[in-house]
């Protein structure tokens, strides 16, 4: 039986055969709602076992904020098991109708992004990793934050931006990859012994690996030209056909972010939220 209340949220004493010692809600990431979880098996409390037999872990609940963004808990739990050999990812640790646990990883969260040599190295680390068997449609993902914008923003300005995007996606000219969807800096984690770890996978799919640039190109504010330059020599790329590419989609970025700015103002009822999606709004109507 899970010990986390109905909406996935809030830790109680025991999941997925673990007793939760104790509990801290992290930070940030508010379609996550994580928690920081210290667990000890629950046969450790009855037998004689190594008192120090603990484990730091972050609980990734299902929640109404995760479906409403269209995270599925089982998709990221199957690529971090895919990709745990590769030292890129936290460990997973166990899978629940409810959430899952993975391990903590410790480490110094970046706080501006690295160096663009070093940040394109991670992105084509994480394009050549093995293909997840679903994958990201933009149209699909527009759609289900669709649904959970409210009346009011849905006007008649609203419904015209979303025609226009629905009717210019653009097309791929290259091959499909492992995607993070969210590789800002924010979801870097450098380690003591200098190797950068990426966290919260929970838009991983396959996809245009060209959206996936362009989506961390505008997580980390950085200059077009350069990125593509950078991520088309790691990659054996034309940094022009890269640079081609990430432009058509970054409008697409733009068009993304501002429905989870609605969908997030609606789930939360948080303004600051409303104020940036109307922004964005602004300058996609342009």
């Amino acid at each position: 039986m899970s010990s986390f209340s109905a909406q996935g949220e809030r830790p109680f004493s025991r999941i997925a055969g673990f007793d939760v010692i104790q509990a801290r809600p992290l930070g940030g990431g508010l379609s996550n709602r994580c928690w920081q979880l210290t667990l000890k098996p629950a046969s450790s409390f009855s037998s004689c076992a190594n008192t120090d037999n603990t484990l730091l872990a972050v609980w990734r609940p299902v929640s109404p904020a995760s479906l409403a963004f269209g995270v599925d808990r089982n998709h990221e739990y199957q690529i971090l098991s895919a990709i745990q050999h590769t030292g890129l990812s936290p460990a997973p640790v166990a899978r629940t109708d409810s959430g899952i646990l993975v391990a903590w990883i410790e480490g110094e969260t970046f706080k501006q992004p690295p160096s663009m040599k070093e940040l394109m190295a991670v992105q084509t680390q994480v394009h050549r990793l093995p293909v997840p068997k679903w994958r990201l449609e933009v149209q699909q993902r527009a759609e289900h934050y669709l649904k959970s914008v409210h009346p009011k923003d849905r006007h008649a300005g609203f419904e015209r931006v979303c025609d226009k995007f629905f009717r210019q996606i653009p097309k791929s000219r290259f091959t499909e990859t492992c995607c993070h969807h969210d590789l800002g800096y924010y979801n870097l984690i450098r380690q003591s012994d200098g190797r950068v770890l990426v966290i919260d996978w929970e838009y991983a799919a396959a996809g245009d690996p060209m959206l996936d640039l362009a989506l961390t190109i505008q997580a980390n504010s950085l200059n077009v030209r350069q990125a593509a330059n950078a991520y088309a020599q790691q990659m054996g790329y034309d940094a022009e056909d890269v640079s081609e590419a990430v432009l058509q989609w970054l409008p697409w970025c733009d068009f993304l972010a501002m429905l989870w700015y609605y969908a997030g103002a609606n789930l939360w009822q948080d303004e600051s939220y409303r104020l940036e999606a109307e922004a964005l709004f602004a300058k996609l109507s342009l």
